[in-house]
């Protein structure tokens, strides 16, 4: 035997067996090259397991290796501290390995994102300290051939002192255990704490982080959302109904202001039909009536970009259907200033077309002759044939289907004609600008759509009745001519996109 004095103590070295470190020399290289080429592959296929097995191959392998090189082919014995060192060594590096395991198996790969996202990460955190925990009193009992009983004594005894010292760090984890058993929140929900906005985004020992409607960082303690209240906006589900009061004049029967806010809602994209929107007759005030309007959207994120919508859209409902939004203010002209312009008129824009001359010529002789009779009978003047209408983009001016009852003359402003094709998917057949129509009354009136018509920017028209435009244009048959050319030749593109649209049938067998 030989004698030497190593790091930990006398050591004594007998003669190395030849066989245990064959197998170690030949076995350990071997081994690195194995999980080396596991790891590898495991990459190249962006398996869950990559991150277990490059755990294996940097720590559990070298320090399996060493351990037996100490335990077998030096032979220490177990009781020297050179040996209890290493074996210490590659049980932790085990022990890490298998919380590696056990991460990759839970959560590891794109298939988990979901699951990982729905358990808090301060369960995750609590899970892994708990493994440790066991793992660390294993070792130091068998390994180290100590008591437990003995060191949870002297835990005991200093954790009152850094309990003491740690209070509210301490506060807020146990807040955020009991959070965690209650869990009225979770990551990805929107909530209301602490005068704040925002989607939860983690949950973690000390704090819950959540990320404001403007994109700031909010960092609330545990504490403070266990003691105090807060409204979770993703509970009981992510749906969120919101209400917008808007007041018109007295001069407009409710029902009728109200069935143009419904039909508002009902047809702004983002508005889910379940539970369905409705508007509510509120209060009667000093300049208005006040009216509730309620909607629902799918998702919080949704919640600003449809209410802008629905709100813009209101000016111009109102403007076409000639509901007034009063306002309480005094307005003073001085000599020098001048009032707002006015809206032309239908004849005045019908004078921009010169080939629309005939139209407004016919406009103005019914409009006299309906005027005289009126007078004659002694009845209020009858409602103009023509008006003009405004539309803000991205509105639906006629939708698919519906029966053409309206001749829609493009004063200002960008107008699609989109139609379905096999595929289902809205292509554009006619882009219409100033002095462009749609409605094609001289051929279709009355019948239903092939078109949906779309506002591409906020567009001002005149509107008139299809069949009385198809009476103002019996005197003008080149206008009626090009009128149902361009009809037809709409009608044939829109032919012609769902043939080229449709999938081939199969070749004969």
């Amino acid at each position: 035997m030989n004698d030497a004095n190593g790091l930990f103590g006398p050591l004594v070295l007998p003669d190395v067996p030849l066989l245990p470190a064959l197998i170690l020399a030949v076995g350990f290289p071997l081994a690195l090259l194995i999980a080396t080429e596991l790891l590898h592959s495991s990459a190249r296929r962006g398996g869950m397991l990559a991150p277990t097995l490059r755990v294996v191959r940097n720590l559990v392998l070298p320090a399996l290796a060493a351990m037996l090189f100490v335990t077998e082919v030096w032979q220490i014995a177990p009781d020297q501290t050179a040996s209890r060192v290493v074996r210490t060594a590659f049980w932790v590096s085990l022990l890490y390995g298998l919380l590696t395991l056990t991460n990759d198996t839970l959560f590891g790969g794109h298939g988990r994102a979901a699951m990982r996202e729905r358990v808090p990460k301060l369960f995750r955190d609590l899970a892994r300290v708990t493994l440790v925990a066991i793992g660390a009193a294993l070792i130091y009992q068998h390994v180290w051939q100590q008591e437990i009983g003995g060191a949870l004594t002297a835990l005991g005894l200093g954790s009152i002192v850094v309990g003491l010292a740690l209070q509210e760090p301490l506060g807020n984890i146990v807040s955020g255990l009991m959070l965690l058993l209650e869990r009225p929140l979770a990551i990805g929900d929107w909530i209301i704490a602490d005068g704040t906005t925002g989607k939860v985004i983690e949950i973690n020992w000390r704090s819950v982080h959540i990320e404001s409607i403007l994109h700031e960082m909010r960092i609330i303690p545990n504490v403070v959302l266990y003691k105090t209240s807060f409204s979770n906006l993703s509970r009981p589900t992510a749906a969120r109904t919101d209400t917008y009061d808007v007041g018109f004049s007295y001069d407009h029967p409710p029902n009728d202001v109200k069935r143009a806010m419904l039909d508002i809602l009902r047809t702004t994209s983002g508005v889910i039909a379940e539970p369905a929107p409705e508007v509510h007759t509120l209060n009667y005030g000093d300049f208005s009536i006040t009216y509730r309007m309620y909607f629902t959207v799918a998702r919080h994120e949704d919640l600003l970009p449809v209410r802008d919508a629905i709100l813009s859209r209101v000016w111009y409902v109102a403007k076409r259907e000639s509901l007034q939004i009063p306002f309480p203010i005094q307005m003073q002209y001085r000599p020098y200033e001048s009032p707002s312009p006015r809206q032309p008129g239908v004849a005045e824009v019908l004078d921009r077309f010169p080939r629309y001359r005939h139209v407004r010529e016919a406009m103005l002789e019914s409009q006299a002759r309906q005027h005289d009779a009126a007078m004659v009978a002694g009845h209020p003047a009858p409602p103009p044939e023509a008006r003009i209408v405004t539309y803000a983009a991205g509105e639906e001016i006629q939708a698919r289907g519906a029966a053409v009852d309206r001749f829609g003359l493009v004063a200002e402003g960008s107008v699609e004609l989109l139609v379905v094709d096999a595929d289902g998917a809205e292509v554009p057949v006619a882009k219409l600008g100033p002095g462009d129509f749609h409605g094609d009354a001289a051929v279709s009136a009355g019948r239903p759509s092939d078109f949906r018509v779309v506002a591409r920017t906020d567009v001002v028209e005149v509107s008139i009745d299809s069949r009385t435009v198809a009476g103002w244009l019996q005197g003008s048959s080149g206008l009626a001519a090009e009128i149902g050319d361009a009809y037809v030749q709409r009608r044939k593109a829109a032919q012609l996109i769902r043939q080229r649209s449709a999938p081939r049938p199969p070749d004969p067998v």
